[in-house]
């Protein structure tokens, strides 16, 4: 079971990095000879490291037997002592700042892709996510990844090529026994190290786990500061903060504390194999087997790995890591995007003909149906208004037409071909809405309208401002438009950031508005100026108006009156009021409500 474990690790750990090689191996020509040239160095580096010992072997040679013919030799054996080192110094100071560049560059490549991944998933997923967690498994993985790639590429892989050929260099001049012992300390060392790893990364995985919770507990509560006040509920907050905190403190210490554990073991391999080689060699020394030239190489070829298999451990720990911290990023990025049909087998209209819902059947969940066999056909210019009581379906309809979710059962159509086949992209061009649930970047409100149409003129932002009627609201205002709206728009009333949204759909000039709820937040005065103002390009456009308050559908081509996800009437403003139903019966109502808030 475990040995199962071990080989799922290593095959994740090998997807991986199967999936990061196409950031690391760019098209991008610069980048690929930097990686190159730094993996040259790396094989220069090791053919100094291995050529020190042989030249202090030399030089050593010349200082036991003192010869005046020899100064001039052992001059430039002295000299070339110290250069190779200095150059095996500088040479791995110079791939490092070699290095920095394209790793960077592969960094920002691939949180610029997994960044448009997630705009790519479907709603289910972003219904379902952990804002604070995703944040913070996406900041981990931009430390991950530069652990994976040097400690692997840069650290462990080398030494190992250079553990191998020192051992062989050491059979080759002293037979097999010390490059066995060298290969067999480094064996032991390595196989420790492994699994010390795999045994300390357990309680790391946890913390990282706990580290992600609390993250997003304390951004969901920041997100909800506003219902904390409601409910006077701070000290609530504050104590299931520090819940979270002391399961991380715990989890935390956990895992720096097996941490040195690992680091303590590796300590005491690397110290019984010093002894063992340097006790050795000394032993053969004193036989007169070897003189001490021979001593000084062998033991200089030990001392030269005691360093970088002691800071192996270390390394390694850090790869684990960086494959822990990548492992949810990773799992997200192979998460399937939205879109079933690859965009060569997508249809792009370029214009809106028609939309027609075909016998559409709807759930969030398969127990409970939210539409039942809806159908209804909206022509290019015609406008339909759907109204019901709460909970009905109406706002369902906008979500299933933008795709955020696929149907049960029946087609949605838009110009005869199945909504499932058009490029999302192209879609998304056609639509614009006014949600129901409004939400503004924070940033000014003129940038927020911009937002519509980034590359609109300032005349056309300020026709948009008109139609709103914004303008009154506006004036108030110290900074006019330039005013920061702060997070989600939460510095603005309801109505106020709907008529900045109804602003910035008209910016977009979609080839179909759909106002879902569009004007719930504003009192009737303000909604029934607003309609006046937009009427005449409503006229011109194709639209889908969703409501409650009828007034804003009652010049609708054709209204669907909602019931429990069925269609329970349909007609124009003037036949349903004939027909003295549900709708006749709300519209008298509202009629009422309206007249008594004039009245006021």
């Amino acid at each position: 079971m475990r040995k199962l474990e071990h080989m799922q690790e290593r095959f994740k750990n090998l997807l991986i990095i199967k999936d990061l090689l196409p950031f690391l191996w760019t098209k991008e020509e610069k980048i690929r000879s930097l990686f190159l040239f730094a993996f040259g160095l790396i094989f220069i580096s090791i053919a100094l490291d291995l050529s020190i010992p042989l030249v202090l072997k030399e030089v050593v040679s010349c200082l036991a037997i003192p010869d005046k013919s020899m100064t001039y030799q052992l001059s430039l054996l002295l000299v070339a002592y110290g250069i190779i080192w200095t150059l095996s110094q500088v040479i791995q100071n110079v791939r490092q700042i070699i290095m920095v560049k394209p790793l960077e560059s592969c960094i920002r490549l691939f949180c610029s892709k997994f960044f448009d991944h997630l705009h790519s998933l479907p709603m289910t997923f972003h219904m379902d996510r952990k804002t604070g967690s995703l944040t913070n498994a996406l900041e981990r993985a931009q430390h991950g990844f530069p652990d994976v790639f040097w400690g692997l590429f840069l650290f462990i892989i080398p030494t190992i090529i250079e553990l191998f050929l020192a051992a062989a260099i050491l059979c080759y001049f002293y037979g097999a026994i010390y490059g066995f012992l060298l290969l067999f300390i480094a064996t032991i060392f390595i196989i420790f190290t492994l699994y010390a790893a795999k045994w300390a990364s357990h309680f790391q995985t946890m913390s990282n786990d706990q580290q992600s919770n609390t993250n997003a507990n304390i951004v969901d509560s920041l997100l909800n500061f506003a219902s904390v006040k409601y409910f006077n509920n701070k000290e609530h907050e504050v104590l299931k903060c520090d819940t979270h905190l002391k399961k991380r403190e715990n989890l935390l210490v956990k895992s720096l504390s097996s941490m040195e554990l690992v680091q303590i073991g590796q300590s005491l391999i690397i110290g019984g194999g010093l002894v063992l080689l340097t006790y050795t060699a000394g032993k053969q020394t004193l036989l007169n087997v070897y003189d001490v030239s021979d001593f000084v190489l062998i033991n200089g070829y030990v001392l030269q790995f005691v360093a970088p298999l002691s800071q192996m451990g270390f390394i390694a720990r850090n790869v684990r890591r960086g494959f822990n911290e990548l492992a949810d990023v990773m799992k997200i990025y192979r998460t399937n995007h939205s879109s079933s049909l690859p965009s060569g087998d997508s249809y792009s209209p370029d214009k809106l003909e028609s939309i027609e819902f075909k016998n559409v059947s709807f759930g969030y969940e398969p127990s409970r149906l939210v539409l039942n066999d809806v159908s209804f056909t909206l022509e290019a210019g015609k406008t339909i208004g759907i109204v019901g009581e709460t909970g009905s379906g109406k706002s369902t309809i906008s979500s299933l037409l933008f795709k955020f979710y696929d149907v049960n059962s029946g087609k949605i159509f838009i110009n005869n071909v199945d909504i499932q086949s058009l490029d999302s992209n192209s879609l998304y061009k056609l639509l614009g809405i006014v949600p129901q649930d409004v939400t503004l970047f924070n940033m000014s409100i003129y940038e927020n309208i911009l937002y519509g149409r980034p590359r609109a003129q300032k005349e056309e932002v300020e026709e948009a401002i008109k139609l709103a009627h914004l303008e009154p609201f506006l004036k108030k205002l110290p900074d006019h438009y330039d005013t920061i709206v702060g997070e989600r728009g939460l510095k603005l009333s309801g109505g106020e950031k709907q008529r900045i949204a109804i602003a910035r759909v008209l910016l977009k000039r979609p080839a179909l508005y759909v106002f879902d709820e569009a004007t719930s937040s504003l009192d009737l005065k303000t909604e029934e100026t607003i309609m006046n103002n937009i009427a005449p390009l409503l006229k011109k456009s194709t639209s889908l108006i969703i409501a409650h308050r009828l007034f804003t559908v009652i010049n609708a081509d054709e209204i669907l009156v909602l019931h429990n996800g069925v269609i329970q009437e349909r007609g124009t403003h003037l036949s349903l009021l004939k027909e003295e139903g549900g709708y006749a019966s709300l519209w008298r109502a509202q009629e009422e409500a309206h007249k008594k808030s004039y009245a006021a």
